[in-house]
């Protein structure tokens, strides 16, 4: 009987020496994949409509580096960048090509680069990058 028990113990102080925690990483803020290109898809809430044979506005962020680049319609624009604590970022140094543009497209490169000059925060998750001034959001960009 003795023997029994002891036996019966040993397998329960076995099994549950087998059981392990696993520690499990949550990864709560997204960090930027340097090889995604966004596509602007937004200005101030209002969707971007892009024409057959339009380019479109992209944007690649590589924090790292502290760079960001991309187009802005025909001329491409790039800048500094640096990602601070709470979502929050600073850009700096932004500037672009000037090569001759339709005018349609001067406008959006003007107000594009007008409001990305702005922004100061920022809300990523997998499929949509927000960059904001403070709690408005000024330009959304999709992958």
């Amino acid at each position: 009987m003795k023997r029994s028990i002891i036996i019966l113990l040993l397998a329960v102080m076995c099994f549950a020496g087998c059981k392990t925690k696993k520690n499990v990483i949550v990864n709560v803020r997204p960090e930027f994949d340097i090889d995604v290109v966004w596509t602007l898809s937004a200005m101030r809430d209002k969707e971007m409509v892009y024409d057959d044979g339009q380019p479109k506005v992209t944007l690649q962020v590589n924090p790292e580096a502290g760079t960001i680049n991309g187009k802005n319609g025909c001329n491409r624009y790039f800048g500094n960048i640096k990602i601070l604590d709470d979502r929050k970022m600073e850009l700096s140094e932004i500037g672009s090509t000037k090569m001759a543009c339709p005018e349609s497209m001067r406008k959006v490169e003007s107000s594009f680069m007008q409001l990305l000059r702005k922004c100061d925060r920022y809300e990523l998750d997998a499929e949509s990058l927000r960059l904001m001034q403070g709690d408005k959001v000024l330009l959304t960009f999709i992958r």
